[in-house]
C-alpha cells in the first residue's frame, strides 16, 4: 500500500501558514480563488481553524494537496501585501516569508 507523503513544520512555519491563510479568506480578495489557491474557502477555514488549536510545541502535519494551498495562500499574501504590508499584516519579516515560501518551492 502506498502511502502518501507528509510534510512537517514547527510553529515558525506553520504560524506564517496560519496568517497567510487567513489573509487570502479574510484579507483581501482571490479573483478564482479555488484555481489560484488550489482548495476551496472552506476547506482552508477548516485547516486554519485547526491551526488556531494548536500551540508552539505541536508540530504540523501536511499532506501535499494541502501543502500546495499553504504554497499559493503564502504565494499570494507576499504577492498581494509586498513589503510595505507583509510584516504589519502577518507578524512576519518579508524576508522571512520569501525564505519560506523557497523552502515550500522545493518540497
Amino acid at each position: 500500500m502506498n502511502r502518501e507523503t507528509r510534510f512537517r513544520f514547527g510553529s515558525e512555519d506553520w504560524r506564517l501558514f496560519g496568517n497567510a491563510l487567513n489573509e487570502v479568506i479574510n484579507g483581501f480578495p482571490v479573483p478564482d480563488f479555488e484555481q489560484t489557491i488550489g482548495a476551496d474557502k472552506a476547506g482552508l477555514s477548516t485547516l486554519l481553524n485547526y491551526l488556531h488549536t494548536l500551540d508552539h510545541r505541536n508540530v504540523l502535519e501536511l499532506e501535499v494537496k494541502d501543502l500546495r494551498s499553504v504554497r499559493n495562500a503564502l504565494r499570494e499574501t507576499i504577492r498581494k501585501l509586498g513589503i510595505e504590508e507583509f510584516h504589519t499584516r502577518t507578524g512576519y519579516d518579508f524576508e522571512k516569508g520569501k525564505a519560506i515560501l523557497v523552502k515550500l518551492d522545493g518540497l
